[in-house]
Parts: C-alpha cells; structure tokens; sequence
C-alpha cells in the first residue's frame, strides 16, 4: 500500500485589505482655469467670462457673476454649463468699461459639496 499524497492544510483565504471596504471618493470641485486668468486683463468687448473645473459640476446651484469694482453686477445673468464640457461654465457680459471686475463662481461638486469663490481681473482701454 502506497502512502496517501500529502495534503496542505491552509486556513480561509482573505481578500486583500483594498478590497474589504468600498473606495470611498471625494471630488471637490476645484478650478483650474478662467478666462480673463486670475489677475489677467481682459479686453473691453470679451464678450463672457469663463471658469473650467476639475471635473464635471451638478447644473443645481452653478453660478458665475462679474461684479464692477463699485458693486455692480455687471453680467447679463445667464450662466450656463457647457452642454459639451460639463466642466465649464460661462456668462454674458456686455462691453466692459476700463476698471477691475471680480468673478464670482458657486457650484456643487460631484461629492455634493458646495464650493464658492471669486477672482479678479482688470479690463484696460
């Protein structure tokens, strides 16, 4: 009679740490560009003012606002997400006179959370 093969006794298997807990993702949207940049100057007939996000934002709350720097609002409060980039959004100003101006955006990100700011730029003759 031939000895039974050997047999290797292991104890239940356990999946890799990763993969116990679901991933769990935040997505705070965060600007990365404007047009006029932060700063920047902009032409007298721009035409609109544009910020981009990192990543897609939700059309609930996105708001873009030019603001001239004795307070008034100066945008033809239209802002819209770009149906082909979600990440962008713009608003219709008309002719800008020489002066600084402040952007104000809002939007909720893909995580729910609200986030706000604002940017300056200067509009020169």
């Amino acid at each position: 009679m031939s000895p039974a093969p050997a047999m290797e006794l292991t104890g239940p298997s356990r999946p890799a740490r990763e993969a116990q807990r679901p991933a769990i993702i935040l997505a705070h949207a965060i600007v990365v560009r404007t047009s006029p940049a932060q700063g920047g100057v902009g032409a007298e007939d721009i035409g609109k003012v544009e910020v981009w996000y990192d990543a897609g934002i939700r059309d609930a709350f996105a708001a873009l606002a030019v603001v001239s720097a004795s307070g008034e609002r100066v945008d033809k409060r239209d802002a819209a997400i770009d149906s082909a980039d979600p990440s962008h959004v713009s608003v219709s100003v008309n002719r800008l006179n020489p002066g600084k101006y402040t952007a104000r955006y809002r939007a909720l990100s893909a995580d729910g959370h609200l986030v706000s700011g604002a940017w300056e730029f200067e509009v020169r003759p």
